[in-house]
Formats: C-alpha cells, structure tokens, sequence
C-alpha cells in the first residue's frame, strides 16, 4: 500500500475526505463496521508508504517509483481500532508487468509514476526490492555480520 499510516499534510488528492491516510481511513470505516456488528479492528500495509508525493493522482498503484519501505511492522499504532502496522506485500514482488505484448499488460504499469522496465505481477523485482530499501522512511539501518 503506498498510502502514508498518519500524514501530515495529507497528500493534494486526498485533501478533500477524511480518509487522507490509512489511520483515518480506519476511523472513518469503524463506526460503520460496528454499526453492522462487525468487529472494528485493522491491520494496515505500510510496506511502500515510505515516501509521500510520489504519485501524480491515489488510483496509481503498479510498482510506484520512488516507493520505499514504511514504517517497521509493529502493533504500537496509537489508534484503538488499528491492531499493527506490517509489511504484507513482500518488498520485491513486482506489482505488474511493463510490457504491453504480455497479455497480463494493465497501462498504470507503464504509466508516468511507475517504475519501469517492471516484470509480470508476483515475479521478483530486483530492483524495485532495492529501491525499497534505499528509499525506506525510517531509514533501514545496514546489518553487519
């Protein structure tokens, strides 16, 4: 997901609701799930949230360039109705494929925000993985073993 946990100021194109990132977007959804008697609990993806202003319009979703990783999973969000914050979509699978011969072919993934050349969707993306990394918001501090 490359929406922002908590943001502020919220990206031009979500200016306009009160879901501009995904802990309002919890909060929004939550007295309509209770009033449904549905257990109001969220899990959130923050696992390519890490950079803001990156995309020209919210529908861009297909390996963004400039994506990195978020916040580190945790279950400390500060929201009640939020259980944790994870990385679900493993960082290096790649959300679509570039190459519109391949049947597969969805235009966002050659649009203007998507980082290309990109292979078909669930395949490794070396190179999207690293950008992930380099890009990541905390910082992903280097291992040495």
């Amino acid at each position: 997901d490359y929406n922002a946990y908590r943001t502020n100021p919220h990206e031009n194109f979500m200016a306009w609701g009160n879901s501009w990132d995904e802990c309002h977007y919890a909060q929004s959804l939550t007295p309509h799930l209770e009033a449904a008697r549905v257990l109001a609990r969220s899990i959130v993806d923050v696992g390519r949230s890490g950079l803001l202003g990156i995309r020209s319009e919210w529908g861009n979703w297909c390996n963004i360039k400039g994506a990195g990783f978020g916040p580190v999973p945790t279950t400390n969000t500060n929201a009640t109705n939020v259980d944790a914050l994870v990385w679900a979509k493993p960082g290096g699978e790649s959300d679509g494929t570039s190459d519109p011969s391949s049947a597969s072919f969805d235009t966002m993934c050659a649009g203007p925000n998507a980082h290309v050349p990109a292979p078909e969707a669930g395949a490794w993306f070396d190179e999207y993985a690293m950008a992930l990394i380099t890009n990541a918001n905390p910082a992903i501090p280097p291992l040495w073993f």
